[in-house]
């Protein structure tokens, strides 16, 4: 349940925070909606003024000089004209004229225009009056500065209210990941001494078992020799916590790549035993700075990685290159065709203790890639989910070494 509702708040927040800006859009054009209807309504409160000073003027006179004389009073005026019944254009304000209408307005591109009727000596007539909408430019232009300066300060503190969420999402992340590996960290000095306290007895224990199957009868022989395959499986256990608690410093050295893989050839035909699995190991002519045994210790976790990564019974193959590549680090791949990695396997790759075999610590690829960190170099593996895996030793800057082929 707790789990639940962090996994809504966590999708709800950023939702929330993703429609913010759409709300302020949404505000800020209703505002200015509203600004241009209460422009219309002072536009029109002013020519009201203008009609009803209209009323009490000769209408007979021409537009230029009801226009002089409006104008006094009124600087924004544009236009005005006196509309009787008998004009071409009178039919087309008929509403006007029986009164079904007080006012007729509209925003032309240059004027805010209206349609008034007014009554004069000579009898109802109809004033078209142009207002330039600059008159209410006082009511809008600091309003709508305001609203757009609001609308980016509202989009700029929801961008910052995003940045805040996901940069204390990332924090609490790298926390939680730090605190992870200092755990694993102390697991593995603990697995380290506990290791380190096995092993002597765990030795003795083996060389009395075997001492007593070479001294014993052939009914008990077979019993103490499961003892001895189970004592060999804690020695490797041993040796694993061991290797990840407290590895060992390299010990430099000019290593030459067909030695190195001569040594891994041998322990690849051993673990492939008598299982149809094609070898092929490249011998090229290849020498560098490094410590052999470290080296040959993470390839034989690879390689023991590519024969269990193909199906019991079926027939595979394991190839292991070595090349400099062009910008001049050593580069070692062990590919195989076995069943690959899933998705869900792939997360956890080199998290320590994380195993999907039926047997096993889980440390080998965490292992393997503490040994490529100690001589310079990284560990990543390439793989899709039945496509086998190609795991990839890189030593960036590796001093190249003189050899003869």
């Amino acid at each position: 349940m707790r789990h639940a509702k962090e996994l809504a708040s966590r999708a709800v927040l950023p939702l929330v925070a993703a429609a913010l800006p759409f709300v302020l859009l949404y505000s800020s054009m209703r505002t200015m909606h509203e600004l241009d209807e209460q422009r219309a309504i002072y536009l029109r409160h002013r020519v009201s003024i203008l009609v009803s000073r209209l009323e009490s003027m000769d209408s007979t006179v021409d537009a230029g000089a009801l226009r002089e004389q409006l104008g006094e009073n009124e600087p924004y005026l544009t236009g005005v004209a006196v509309i009787s019944p008998s004009d071409a254009d009178a039919d087309q304000l008929a509403p006007l004229w029986r009164g079904q209408e007080l006012f007729r307005t509209e925003f032309t591109p240059t004027a805010f225009r209206a349609h008034v009727p007014f009554h004069t000596s000579a009898g109802l007539r109809i004033a078209r009056i142009d207002v330039s909408p600059a008159a209410a430019d006082f009511l809008l232009v600091h309003a709508r500065h305001n609203v757009i300066v609001a609308s980016i300060g509202g989009l700029v503190l929801v961008a910052l209210s995003m940045y805040s969420y996901f940069a204390m999402r990332r924090t609490a992340s790298l926390q939680v990941r730090q605190l992870e590996l200092e755990h694993l960290a102390h697991i593995g000095k603990m697995s380290a001494v506990l290791a380190h306290e096995i092993r002597n007895p765990l030795g003795t224990v083996k060389g009395f078992v075997q001492l007593a199957a070479e001294r014993s009868d052939a009914s008990v022989r077979p019993l103490l020799d499961r003892a001895v395959c189970e004592t060999q499986r804690l020695e490797n256990l041993v040796k694993d916590l061991l290797a990840y608690g407290r590895p060992s410093p390299p010990q430099w050295a000019d290593t030459e790549w067909r030695d190195s893989a001569a040594t891994a050839e041998a322990h690849a035909r051993q673990l492939i035993g008598d299982r149809t699995i094609a070898l092929s190991v490249a011998k090229v002519p290849l020498v560098w700075r490094s410590d052999p045994a470290l080296l040959e210790q993470a390839l034989l976790n690879l390689i023991r990685n590519a024969v269990e990564a193909i199906p019991a019974g079926a027939p595979g193959e394991i190839r292991i290159d070595a090349e400099r590549s062009g910008a001049g680090e050593v580069v070692i791949r062990v590919r195989d065709n076995g069943i690959g990695l899933a998705d869900s396997v792939r997360e956890r790759l080199f998290e320590p203790f994380a195993t999907t075999k039926a047997s096993g610590t889980g440390l080998g690829l965490a292992i393997t890639r503490k040994l490529a960190e100690s001589l310079g170099g990284s560990l990543t593996l390439e793989s899709r989910a039945g496509e086998g895996v190609e795991a990839v030793l890189r030593f960036n800057g590796a001093k190249r070494q003189e050899q003869n082929g």
